[in-house]
């Protein structure tokens, strides 16, 4: 079963697209800060590795980009995880700094 980790701080999201993919026959984990996420990329033993990260670029403790920045410096398979962002911003600018 693939496994989607989402980091994102508005819980009840979280939960809606939880029960969304759980549906779909995902697995499902979720961070609520930027912190927490990177931990359960960077430490084994925290849940299964993701297949796919889903990210808040407008996180409370870390900016979204820059949690992409650090996973993406992360020694080993973390750094490859594909991760799609999540995020209420539309200025097409926002998307080019994403991409």
């Amino acid at each position: 079963m693939q496994h989607i980790l989402m980091i994102e701080d508005d819980t009840r999201l979280a939960q809606m697209v939880g029960e969304y993919l759980g549906q779909s026959g995902f697995g499902f984990s979720h961070a609520g800060d930027a912190r927490s996420g990177l931990a359960r990329l960077q430490e084994p033993g925290t849940g299964p590795a993701p297949d796919l990260v889903i990210l808040d670029l407008m996180l409370p403790d870390m900016d979204g980009l820059e949690v992409c920045r650090r996973l993406r410096a992360l020694p080993g398979p973390a750094a490859q995880v594909p991760v799609r962002m999540l995020t209420a911003k539309g200025d097409p600018m926002d998307r080019v700094i994403g991409l």
